[in-house]
C-alpha cells in the first residue's frame, strides 16, 4: 500500500493515506483514501487490458456529457484517468457520501427515478458511435449443455458433496431441463445489439440523493452494445423480482417499467421479445458453476443462491409476468 500511495502522490500530486478497504462487492478490490480533509475512492479494475479500461472511461464520458450523473475518474497531472501498478489498472475517484438503498426498501420516488435514468441512458445509447468491442453474447445451447454435463460429472465424482454442491446440482439440473424445452434462437427474437448500455444497471450501482432521486451512477465495467430490452429486464428482475412476495414485487416492477417507458416508449411486442431474451440468456448461463468447478474460483460462490432463486422464479412465473407486467 505504501508503494501504491507513493505512485498516486507522484501522478496526482496528492498525499493520501489508507483509510479502509471496501468490502462490498465480491469481484472488486477498492479502497478509501484520505488527504486528511477529503476522502477519495481508489478502484482496481479486474481487467488486464488497458484498452478495455479506456473503453469504459470513454463510455463514462459519453454518458456524462449527455447529462447522466456519472461518477467520473479524476485526471492526474498529465490528464490520464488511470494508471498501471504491479500488473493492475487503477483509477482515483471522488468519494461520494450519498446514500445507497437496500434492495427491497426503495421508495416509490427512488423506483421512478431509477427507471427514468435507465431510459435516458438508453436514449443516449441509441445514438452512440463509440468504438466499443464488447457486444451482447448470444447463448450457445450445445455449449451450455456440454458445460452442464462436465460440471455434473465433477460434482458426482466427489465422495461427500457439501451444501454448495447440492445447490449447484439443483441449479444445473433445472437449467438443463429448461434449455432442452426451448428451441428459440437469439436471431429468432430480432433484437439487434444496437444500443450502448450501462451493462450492470442495478439498484446497488447507483447513489440516491436526499429526495431519493438517482444522484450518481457508477460501475460501467460491463458496458457493451446490446439489445436495450435485455438490460431493461435484467435490471428490473435483479432489482425487484426476488422471488419473495409476488404481488408486491410485480407492483414495484410495473412502476419501474412505466417510469422507463415514459422516457423511452417501447411497443408491447418489443418488450415481450426483450423479456424472452433475458429469460433465455439466464437459463443458458452457468457462470457461477463454471467458475467454481472448472476454474476453481470460489469468489463468485455467493451468487449461486440468488441465481437459482431467479431461475426458479422466472420459470414458474414467466407467463404471469408477461400477462401482468407487459399488459
Amino acid at each position: 500500500m505504501e508503494l501504491l500511495l507513493a505512485k498516486i502522490s507522484n501522478n496526482y500530486g496528492l498525499h493520501l493515506s489508507f483509510v479502509e478497504r471496501v468490502t462490498k462487492g465480491f469481484l472488486s478490490e477498492n479502497y478509501i483514501l484520505s488527504d486528511g480533509e477529503k476522502r477519495y475512492f481508489l478502484k482496481k479494475y479486474r481487467f488486464n487490458s488497458d484498452e478495455r479500461v479506456r473503453e469504459v472511461h470513454l463510455v463514462k464520458k459519453y454518458f456524462a456529457d449527455g447529462g447522466i450523473p456519472v461518477i467520473s475518474p479524476i485526471s492526474d497531472k498529465e490528464g490520464n484517468t488511470f494508471f498501471l501498478f504491479e500488473n493492475g489498472y487503477f483509477s482515483l475517484f471522488p468519494f461520494i457520501s450519498d446514500k445507497q438503498l437496500e434492495r427491497g426498501s426503495l421508495t416509490e420516488k427512488a423506483v421512478v427515478s431509477l427507471g427514468h435514468v435507465l431510459g435516458k441512458i438508453h436514449v443516449l445509447g441509441k445514438d452512440s458511435k463509440l468504438t466499443i468491442k464488447e457486444r451482447f453474447k448470444p447463448w450457445d445451447k450445445e455449449n451450455a449443455l456440454e458445460k452442464i454435463k462436465t460440471i455434473e460429472s465433477v460434482i458426482k465424482d466427489k465422495s461427500t458433496p457439501d451444501e454448495f454442491d447440492k445447490m449447484a446440482l439443483e441449479s444445473i439440473d433445472l437449467k438443463r431441463k429448461l434449455i432442452l424445452s426451448s428451441g428459440v434462437r437469439h436471431e429468432d427474437l430480432h433484437l439487434p445489439s444496437d444500443h450502448l448500455i450501462h451493462g450492470d444497471y442495478l439498484d446497488h450501482n447507483v447513489f440516491f440523493g436526499v429526495n431519493d432521486d438517482v444522484s450518481y451512477v457508477f460501475d460501467f465495467e460491463k458496458t457493451d452494445y446490446s439489445p436495450r430490452t435485455y438490460e431493461l429486464f435484467r435490471s428490473l428482475t435483479y432489482s425487484f423480482l426476488n422471488g419473495t412476495v409476488l404481488g408486491e414485487d410485480i407492483t414495484r416492477a410495473k412502476l419501474y417499467l412505466e417510469s422507463y417507458l415514459k422516457i423511452y416508449p417501447t411497443s408491447k411486442d418489443e418488450l415481450s421479445r426483450g423479456l424472452r431474451l433475458f429469460y433465455l440468456k439466464s437459463i443458458h448461463g452457468v457462470w457461477v458453476e463454471s467458475e467454481h468447478y472448472l476454474k476453481e474460483n470460489a469468489r463468485v460462490d455467493e451468487f449461486l443462491s440468488n441465481d437459482l432463486q431467479r431461475i426458479k422464479y422466472l420459470s414458474v412465473n414467466y407467463e404471469y409476468l408477461e400477462d401482468n407486467l407487459l399488459r
